[in-house]
């Protein structure tokens, strides 16, 4: 073989390789065979350019876009990755809950599960294995519903400073109620007080919770599980890397800081009877590091986003929120607010909550599940590594199972605990284990922490009608309740500050949320340094 021919010979090599990978990208962008029904796709690329960077689950959600016209289960290509978007609850069933030994893990990706929160640290991100079992079975032992009624106390106090936050300074209420919801993590968990919103260790926590969930949004960075070559862009010009590593920082700093202070007060006999207390008693048992626990202890942190869509919903539909007036002034009279010991008998105030939870879900678009081997479900092929979203948004705004899903009607869970159209039988296999929310998650994945988040709600929500007046400011013009608009982006929504009036209802009622907060202040004691 002459020189030239070899030299031609080499230079063949990488123009086919080059060709080869190509191709193979090409390919990669093609819905494959039997696959859900989805709007067409690119060369490459997929249907990327059809994902929004932020609240995709609207773009799915649209009835008169891509359901009609390819159905309540739409299929997308992000790059190679295939992707599933369950726009009914039926589907959610039949996979999430009915085939939840292949459709519980995780997709792997690059910026949570390697940059943000490596090591399996994080039980929210880590697949469906024994370590996934380790750590969800020590969050269950702790949020069991006997230890989490124990927290009542607590909640009640905090729920009690609130209410007294809210006629000091009213235009402050956003605050307060993100205070309240940090102070109960805060004291339940770690066993120290959050006293004031701009306290040091309720900053962090919100800064910390911010970011997470902004970064973990699907489109806040790029494709980069779809594209893996993306991984080898220089941080300099990736401000997504840096911001991923600032979270980690940021998250893995406070998390251990609060572990290491939590020790501190263990060791002057303060906090015994936290969470982490117990956490750190089981801690060579359950064979975990410190990082390992201080994350696992940072997973129970909730959002104050439905207490905030709560206002917003009765400044928006004032004559619900006089029915809920009516309601707790029936049950509890003038003379005192509300209790924990008042739940049971408040019916409308816990209706107005499942209608909060399912009229602005939390996750609104869901959090991703991967199915772990080939599948397939009504007809359709779905490849091992597909990964699914519940569309909580689209599920909860289904005018086929909701009447004007878009309206706030508490009154739809009244008479009805699933609040649809036609009364749920429980006994016909097609109903049976329906959730009342999709907010919460589904299949083995479902968030542990509901009876501690709707304790909170149902309690505050009571409060607040017993003690105030709500309406929007004189001249403030429509209240805005859209969901694109009055919602921040991230992967937990929240209402953004939105203007209104909070009046306490009398002064007599205004003097007993004052003598409340000063009857609790003794509970408070062991929480203080």
């Amino acid at each position: 073989m002459s020189l030239s021919n070899v030299a031609l010979s080499l230079l063949c090599i990488p123009i086919v390789l080059v060709v080869a990978v190509l191709s193979k990208y090409y390919r990669a962008g093609r819905r494959p065979a039997n696959f859900p029904p989805g709007p067409p796709t690119l060369p490459f690329i997929g249907n990327i350019t059809q994902v929004p960077r932020a609240k995709a689950f609207l773009t799915y959600a649209i009835p008169a876009h891509m359901q009609a016209d390819h159905g309540s289960i739409i299929g997308l290509k992000v790059g190679a990755q295939n992707l599933v978007v369950l726009n009914s609850y039926k589907h959610v069933k039949a996979l999430f809950d009915q085939r939840g030994s292949i459709y519980s893990s995780r997709p792997r990706s690059y910026v949570a599960t390697q940059l943000v929160c490596p090591n399996e640290i994080h039980l929210l991100l880590l697949g469906y294995g024994p370590e996934w079992r380790k750590q969800r079975k020590i969050v269950q032992s702790l949020l069991n519903v006997n230890v989490v009624d124990r927290l009542l106390p607590i909640q009640n106090a905090e729920a009690t400073q609130t209410m007294y936050e809210l006629v000091q300074d009213p235009a402050a209420y956003y605050d307060h109620i993100r205070r309240y919801t940090t102070a109960v993590i805060l004291a339940s968990v770690y066993g120290q007080r959050g006293a004031r919103f701009d306290a040091p260790n309720v900053q962090a926590l919100y800064h910390a919770q911010d970011q997470f969930t902004e970064i973990l949004e699907t489109g806040a960075t790029p494709p980069v599980d779809a594209f893996p070559f993306l991984k080898l862009v220089p941080e300099v010009l990736a401000p997504w890397k840096t911001w991923a590593k600032a979270v980690r920082g940021d998250q893995k700093a406070l998390y251990l800081r609060l572990v290491r202070e939590t020790r501190e007060r263990l060791a002057r006999g303060k906090s015994t009877d936290c969470y982490l207390h117990l956490m750190l008693q089981d801690q060579e048992k359950n064979a975990m590091d410190d990082e390992h626990v201080a994350y696992l202890a940072g997973n129970l942190t909730p959002p104050a986003s439905t207490l905030l869509s709560f206002l917003l919903a009765m400044i928006k539909y004032p004559d619900e929120f006089k029915k809920a007036q009516a309601e707790v002034d029936r049950v509890c009279g003038s003379s005192r607010s509300p209790t924990s010991d008042d739940i049971d008998q408040l019916p409308f105030i816990k209706a107005c909550m499942d209608e909060t939870l399912r009229w602005r879900p939390v996750a609104a678009g869901g959090v991703p599940h991967m199915l772990t081997r080939d599948d397939t479900y009504e007809g359709h092929f779905l490849p091992k590594g597909t990964v699914l979203l519940a569309n909580t948004w689209a599920i909860h705004m289904d005018e086929a199972e909701y009447e004007q899903p878009e309206r706030f009607m508490p009154e739809r869970f009244v008479d009805n605990e699933f609040g649809t159209r036609v009364p749920v039988d429980e006994d016909s296999d097609d109903q049976k284990n329906r959730r009342t929310s999709y907010g919460f998650g589904a299949g083995r994945r479902v968030c542990p922490g509901q009876r501690l988040a709707k304790n909170s709600l149902i309690l505050n929500m009571a409060k607040i009608a017993w003690g105030f007046d709500l309406a929007p400011p004189a001249g403030a013009g429509p209240v805005n309740d859209d969901i694109d608009t009055a919602y921040t982006d991230g992967f937990l929504i929240t209402p953004r500050r939105f203007p209104i009036t909070i009046t306490p209802r009398s002064d007599a009622r205004k003097a007993i949320i004052v003598a409340e907060y000063e009857a609790v202040q003794p509970f408070f004691k062991k929480y203080e340094d």
